[in-house]
């Protein structure tokens, strides 16, 4: 069985979606975030302050606050933040930070 040149541009395509829903539905490898307020940072840990966060991830950060569900983290260079220090102070609250594959 041969196929023609449309069919082959055909599965490239079709493959090439497949991989762009894979990588919208998992976060695009980058992880999830999950964030848990806490009522004070143990012994010699440190806060990142909200305001000190990039745009990607003040709107990440943000919502994982409001939904209170883990939210994709959108690049790898997202997850620096929030895997150290790994605290976050956000409206006189902080907040524990887990980043997850």
């Amino acid at each position: 069985m041969r196929i023609g040149r449309r069919e082959a541009v055909g599965i490239v395509v079709a493959l090439a979606v497949f991989a762009g829903v894979v990588a919208a539905v998992t976060g695009g490898g980058a992880g999830t975030l999950t964030v848990e307020r806490v009522d004070e940072l143990p012994q010699g840990q440190g806060a990142v302050a909200f305001g000190n966060l990039d745009p990607d991830q003040r709107e990440t950060f943000a919502e994982a606050v409001s939904t209170g569900e883990p939210v994709a983290l959108p690049n790898e260079s997202a997850r620096n933040e929030f895997v150290e220090p790994g605290y976050v102070r956000y409206d006189g609250d902080i907040y524990r930070t887990t980043v997850s594959d």
